[in-house]
């Protein structure tokens, strides 16, 4: 097996890794060594709550903040879009991935570090722009000395 392709795969495995634990650990479950505290009561139908009419909202109400407010969801979408960012880097044979930082907030995914060539550093802003999830790229990276 080639080990350029090695390097590259193990760090895209591990990355995969992060990205699938990042999702699983918000979830609880039941300790499983301990016994149930009573039988469960049995079940009735309950009454249907009465469900007022949907009102729209008002044209005129301020949207207050969400750029700022983030939700878990959007924590784990912008991981994602790292996720797949870099693992893109790593699978092209232009683009030295372990070189380049990529970050993600709320859909922009700003590349940082240093590249040794344009060629490089155009084919790593290519690459990010093409990722889906991805709504702008920043690029904040120089070239090597």
């Amino acid at each position: 097996m080639n080990t350029s392709y090695t390097r590259r795969l193990v760090p895209a495995c591990a990355i995969a890794l992060a990205v699938a634990a990042l999702a699983a650990c918000n979830k609880s479950e039941a300790p499983m060594d301990a016994p149930p505290a009573s039988a469960p009561a049995p079940m009735e139908p309950a009454p249907a709550p009465a469900v007022p009419p949907a009102t729209p909202p008002a044209a005129s109400a301020p949207d207050m903040g969400s750029s700022t407010n983030t939700t878990v969801g959007e924590k784990i979408d912008d991981t994602v879009v790292t996720t797949k960012v870099k693992t893109a880097f790593l699978a092209d044979d232009t683009v030295k991935g372990m070189d380049i930082k990529v970050t993600t907030v709320a859909g922009e995914v700003q590349l940082a570090g240093e590249v040794e060539t344009q060629a490089q550093m155009d084919r790593a802003v290519e690459i990010a722009k093409g990722v889906e999830g991805a709504a702008r790229v920043q690029n904040g990276m120089t070239l090597k000395k």
